[in-house]
C-alpha cells in the first residue's frame, strides 16, 4: 500500500500547537499494535492509545483500520504469516503440518497475549469456495483431498493455539507444569495428531 503523509497536531502546555508529517502505512500500524501489546498487553491495545504511541490523532488511524476488530484481524493475519513463513516446496505432508504447528506456537511465543488476541480475531475476508482453494493447496498437492486440508490445518492450528494460551495463562501453565513437560507433552501430542491425518489422508487419494 502506497505510504500516506498524514499530518500530526502535537499540543505542548503554554505554547502554539505545531504539526509535523508522519508516515503511516498499515504495516507500521501493525508493528505498533505489536509493541504496544507486548507493553500493555490486550487489554491495553485501543485505537486511542495506538494513535498516542504513533503521535497521530485517533481518526487518522481510519484511514488504513477501520476498527479495533480490523486492527485484531490484521495482526491475526501478520501472526499466521510468521508462523507459515518456515513452509517450503521440500516438504512433504507430515513436515509440513509439523512445521505449520511449531511455527505457530513459535510466533505466539513471541508476543504477550498474542494467543488471546488470535481467539478473538475476526476473519478480515469472507470464506469462500476461492478462499478454501487457496488455503487447501499446499496439502492437496500433496495428496489430501481439499476438505481433509482445511480440517487437517484447522485442527493442527487449534492444537498450537490452545496450548499457547496454557503457556500464557500463568496459573494454569503452574498447574499443569507440576504435573507433566508441556512443551514436549505439545510436540507429542503434535505429532500423534500429523500422523493421524496424514495416515487417513494420503491413502485415500493416492
Amino acid at each position: 500500500m502506497a505510504r500516506v503523509y498524514l499530518t500530526s497536531l502535537n499540543c505542548q502546555t503554554g505554547t502554539m500547537a505545531r504539526h509535523r508529517d508522519i508516515a503511516l502505512d498499515r504495516s507500521g500500524i501493525v508493528a505498533a499494535a505489536f509493541a504496544l501489546l507486548d507493553e500493555a498487553g490486550l487489554d491495553g491495545v485501543t485505537m486511542r492509545a495506538l494513535a498516542a504511541r504513533l503521535s497521530v490523532q485517533a481518526p487518522a488511524l481510519y484511514w488504513h483500520v477501520r476498527d479495533k476488530a480490523a486492527l485484531g484481524g490484521l495482526m491475526a493475519e501478520a501472526l499466521y504469516a510468521e508462523a507459515r513463513a518456515g513452509l517450503h516446496d521440500g516438504l512433504d505432508a507430515r513436515a509440513w503440518l509439523l512445521a505449520l504447528g511449531q511455527g505457530l506456537c513459535r510466533s505466539l511465543a513471541r508476543h504477550r497475549d498474542a494467543a488471546r488476541l488470535l481467539a478473538s480475531a475476526r476473519p478480515l475476508a469472507q470464506a469462500s469456495d476461492e478462499t478454501a482453494a487457496g488455503m487447501a493447496a499446499p496439502l492437496v498437492q500433496r495428496g489430501f483431498s481439499r476438505e481433509q486440508a482445511l480440517e487437517a490445518q484447522a485442527a493442527v492450528l487449534s492444537l498450537s493455539l490452545g496450548w499457547s494460551i496454557y503457556r500464557e495463562n500463568a496459573a494454569m501453565h503452574a498447574f499443569l507444569t507440576g504435573m507433566f513437560d508441556l512443551e514436549e507433552s505439545f510436540e507429542r501430542g503434535l505429532r500423534v495428531l500429523v500422523d493421524g491425518l496424514v495416515a487417513e489422508a494420503v491413502p485415500a487419494s493416492s
